[in-house]
């Protein structure tokens, strides 16, 4: 199935921001870790399978009648991975600066990190299911408007916590950042659970 791959690898390369969190919000020293090489390495991977993608939906050419609709999505997981690898950035730059997140921050910026998780999972088994099961497809694309809002909500909720509390500038800069991107690569998943419900009709 088109763009199952790239469903795959975004969740993947987000699991590894989700790792660094870890390592980051309770002090442990990473060691030889090189998650965001992993990452890099992911998103390489990812370019290729949507060169290969866009190959192979220019050469089934006017066959498939939803085929914008495919390219489109493809297109989506680029900006998805932009996003991860700046959360990633970003995050990893606190941790090296050992910078303090409140427990409320930490906390806040957990639950909207989880979010971001699950609706990358939805995408992903929305897709999958394209193939055989669109009312399914469609049941988990709408599962994401519910995690959307979610983030919205926390998002502006950690916003004022970031801005009102005791951190450095820099610090307040970085994690506003982190917390922006995350809201944003929400977006971006939901524009593309939008693009699966219209390829399930």
């Amino acid at each position: 199935m088109l763009c199952q791959d790239n469903s795959r690898q975004v969740v993947e390369a987000y699991r590894k921001t989700l790792v660094i969190f870890d390592y980051m919000t309770k002090g442990k020293p990473m060691g030889n870790l090189d998650l965001l090489g992993d990452i890099h390495k992911i998103v390489d991977e990812s370019n290729r399978i949507k060169a290969s993608t866009i190959r192979e939906l220019n050469e089934i050419g006017g066959i498939l009648v939803s085929r914008d609709d495919f390219l489109r999505l493809s297109s989506s997981f680029s900006g998805m991975m932009d996003s991860i690898e700046v959360i990633a950035m970003r995050l990893l730059e606190v941790k090296a600066r050992s910078w303090k997140l409140s427990k409320t921050q930490a906390e806040s910026m957990g639950n909207m990190s989880d979010l971001g998780f699950d609706a990358l999972i939805k995408l992903r088994d929305s897709i999958t299911s394209l193939g055989f099961n669109s009312e399914k497809a469609t049941s988990f694309a709408k599962d994401i408007d519910e995690i959307e809002k979610k983030l919205d909500l926390l998002y502006i909720k950690l916003d004022l916590d970031i801005v009102t509390g005791d951190g450095a500038l820099p610090s307040i800069l970085i994690l506003r950042d982190v917390a922006r991107e995350v809201e944003r690569l929400g977006d971006k998943v939901h524009e593309a659970a939008d693009l699966v419900r219209i390829l399930a009709m």
